[in-house]
């Protein structure tokens, strides 16, 4: 008996095109911009119209509506970050998918510190761009 085995639906291994990693970082980017300028609209535009995007207890918002409305709760309780970040720690392609996986920090007025680690799925639209599909802050326990 023989076992055939298909690469064909594997991960791509190695770095990602430079096209899809300016995607990627520039949806990283427009959070940065969105959460120390308060424009929920910059981070709402990186999701696909059927994310899902869940938090660290596992509860999860559907859809661009349920999160843009998430965000602005969010911002209006913190206010606006005086810095912010996301260190993208790794990366996998499969097909028309990226999984990325990091950490997101924010520092707020009220002395508040956010520091999320993350796994992300991008997903390639079919007007080229890359928008978050999936995303999961990783509990710390």
């Amino acid at each position: 008996m023989s076992i055939l085995i298909s690469t064909a639906g594997m991960a791509q291994s190695g770095p990602l095109p430079a096209s899809t990693r300016a995607g990627i970082d520039a949806g990283n980017q427009a959070w940065i911009a969105g959460v120390k300028t308060g424009n929920t609209s910059l981070i709402v535009d990186t999701y696909a119209e059927n994310a899902v995007d869940c938090g660290p207890t596992g509860d999860c918002l559907r859809g661009r509506l349920q999160i843009a409305q998430h965000l602005k709760q969010q911002l209006a309780a913190n206010g606006r970050a005086h810095s912010a970040a996301v260190d993208s720690w790794g990366t996998s392609q499969h097909g028309s998918f990226v999984y990325e996986w990091g950490q997101a920090e924010a520092a707020f007025d009220d002395g508040k510190q956010l520091a999320e680690r993350y796994l992300t799925v991008w997903q390639l639209q079919k007007d080229g761009s890359w928008k978050i599909f999936r995303n999961m802050v990783i509990p710390d326990k």
